[in-house]
């Protein structure tokens, strides 16, 4: 592994909202199992979520720490997530390791896959950032986080692999805008709203999120 520096401006913390906007609060507040939202672009949805994934990982096994793993189509959103960790890490005053990055190395079909981890020594939990999805997710443990799910070229693979991993006490968090309707994560959505499937809907357009107070 080798580390990434990653430029974190000093007026980053000062800068920072005293609280997340309502339609976040509502978002992280939720700890159900599985919970998943449709949304608007550039709502900040990821944003809010990662403040909740440094909390899950820097948080010891006795309160509900459990190591993250993100999820992303393409790598753009990849570094953005990472460094939007990076920056709540700061915040919280938590004590975290470099983002160090690395090759996805345990399935041979995805060992290429580039990957951004910060690791969390006082409790041993770590976010891992993936540009997009590895084979073997089956058998981790954790919480699991699918940021604009529906572009994601094989979902319906990735969510069989995610949701199995609620039997062990993992989480699901996906996330996405609409890309049509024949899309496994409308199905996803029909699903939890008609009561197929347990878990939480959450629904944010952007005017609404406007509405809010997002700029």
């Amino acid at each position: 592994m080798t580390s990434v520096p990653v430029h974190i401006p000093d007026t980053a913390a000062a800068a920072m909202p005293a609280a997340l906007m309502t339609y976040q609060q509502r978002w992280v507040a939720d700890t159900s199992p599985l919970k998943v939202i449709e949304k608007s672009r550039r709502t900040g949805l990821t944003w809010g979520e990662a403040s909740d994934n440094v909390l899950t990982a820097a948080s010891g096994r006795s309160a509900g720490g459990q190591n993250v793993y993100y999820i992303a189509y393409n790598q753009d959103m990849t570094i953005e997530y990472i460094q939007a960790c990076a920056m709540w890490a700061r915040v919280f005053n938590y004590a975290a390791a470099e983002i160090e990055e690395g090759l996805w190395d345990e399935a041979d079909d995805d060992k290429h896959i580039k990957t951004f981890t910060i690791r969390f020594p006082a409790s041993g939990f770590r976010i891992v950032a993936l540009t997009s999805r590895p084979s073997n997710l089956r058998g981790r443990q954790g919480t699991i986080v699918i940021d604009e799910a529906a572009f994601h070229d094989q979902l319906e693979e990735l969510l069989k692999a995610a949701l199995a991993m609620l039997i062990w006490g993992g989480r699901v968090r996906v996330i996405s805008t609409h890309n049509g309707d024949d899309n496994p994560f409308n199905d996803l959505v029909k699903d939890i709203r008609a009561g197929k499937r347990k878990g939480t809907l959450h629904r944010v357009t952007f005017q609404e999120a406007v509405t809010d107070g997002l700029y």
